[in-house]
């Protein structure tokens, strides 16, 4: 981003050359109204941040839930293993599935998690590391405001006086002078470089968009074909009554576990 480099230049040798404007004052104009032009590239700029600031926590979001969902995976199949530990006859597919979900959560998640913030956090925290900088500038540009308008009170002060002295007056003017090119310039590199960057934004998503594509068909390949394994202790679907005939086998063994004494009882 050549560009935000010039920016930052620009705004880093704005004001420079005041003399003798002193703190920020209050304003005394309409700020608002002064530049139209500007006024409406900072609206893009706000409307801009606010998107990719939520981009970007989504981003993150996303990486927790899918190391959030690996965790919680392992942690069932470990769970399931202990809860089924004293059965007498072992089933082949606890340690199966223990097996698999340990393998995404310690290995797939992670390698999916390495490619994921190369490819798309970094890249879309960096864009999004640019804008406080160019929040700092449309700060400093207010700041430049209110020093241009303090110089210009303190020129008609000078001018407006009885006893005017030609000297004070010229110093004045000259403040004037280097407050207007200040701020003229930092107005106009922001109305220039706000456009180059809210454009940028293409530049920035496309390619993460597609490498977000590839890391996640990556991950979920890894994890289907971990899964792969178990899915052989699962008898094969036979036609569209099975789900009808499962939930009549569960309700069966819940029948009997409400048929023991210790549950009829009224405790």
């Amino acid at each position: 981003m050549s560009f935000w480099n010039n920016t930052k230049k620009t705004v880093a040798k704005a004001g420079s050359g005041l003399r003798g404007a002193g703190g920020i004052g209050p304003s005394g104009s309409a700020l608002s109204a002064s530049d139209p032009e500007f006024n409406e590239q900072e609206q893009r700029f706000r409307n801009l941040e606010r998107r990719a600031m939520r981009l970007l926590q989504e981003t993150k979001d996303y990486r927790g839930s899918i190391a959030g969902m690996t965790t919680a995976q392992r942690a069932l199949a470990t769970n399931l293993t202990a809860f089924l530990l004293d059965v007498q006859r072992p089933q082949d597919y606890q340690s199966a599935y223990r097996q698999a979900a340990t393998h995404i959560d310690q290995t797939s998640q992670p390698q999916f998690d390495e490619v994921y913030v190369t490819t798309v956090l970094e890249p879309m925290a960096q864009y999004c590391g640019y804008l406080p900088e160019f929040n700092k500038a449309i700060k400093k540009r207010k700041g430049l405001h209110d020093d241009l308008d303090k110089a210009r009170r303190a020129l008609a002060k000078e001018q407006g006086k009885e006893a005017r002295d030609p000297g004070a007056v010229e110093r004045a003017e000259m403040d004037v002078q280097y407050a207007e090119s200040a701020y003229n310039t930092l107005n106009s590199a922001l109305i220039r470089e706000i456009p180059k960057l809210i454009n940028s934004r293409v530049y920035v998503v496309d390619p993460c968009f597609e490498a977000f594509v590839k890391s996640q068909l990556q991950f979920f390949n890894d994890s289907l074909q971990q899964m792969d394994s178990v899915t052989r202790y699962v008898p094969q679907e036979s036609g569209p009554n099975d789900d009808r005939i499962l939930n009549e086998r569960v309700e069966g063994v819940m029948n009997q576990v409400r048929g023991l004494s210790i549950c009829s009882m009224n405790i």
